[in-house]
């Protein structure tokens, strides 16, 4: 799913794609009906109470569907439910403005990863009630 989208579509090299870290991530994984994978992500933790959203992948033909929001939302309520204080992403500037929607900020200046102008960006999270 993943190499569909990061390798064949955007031209992204494999070994950058996969990385040894996916062994302690918390994935998600969107499929149709038919159990046929539409979209992923995954957290990654990071220090001091800090998860990192990344890989967060949609086919091209499902595309505007809703199949993003609701990864995001599954990984933000992930996120929530381990506690984080807050998850930071490296988002490609295309699709920054999605993640603008959500409720994330850009953090510093624009850089390059994996030859694509990625933004970081951050949304902090309430605590829980009753912690």
């Amino acid at each position: 799913m993943r190499h569909a989208v990061f390798v064949a579509e955007q031209g992204i090299p494999a070994n950058l794609e996969r990385d040894p870290a996916d062994a302690g991530c918390i994935h998600v994984l969107a499929r149709d009906g038919a159990g046929q994978a539409l979209g992923t992500g995954r957290l990654l933790p990071q220090p001091d109470g800090v998860l990192k959203l990344g890989r967060l992948a949609v086919l091209a033909s499902q595309r505007g569907r809703g199949v993003g929001q609701a990864l995001l939302d599954a990984l933000l309520k992930a996120a929530r439910a381990q506690g984080a204080r807050e998850v930071v992403l490296h988002a490609q500037q295309s699709a920054a403005s999605f993640y603008l929607a959500a409720g994330f900020q850009p953090r510093g200046e624009a850089f390059m990863e994996a030859g694509i102008p990625h933004q970081e960006m951050a949304l902090p999270l309430a605590p829980a009630l009753g912690a």
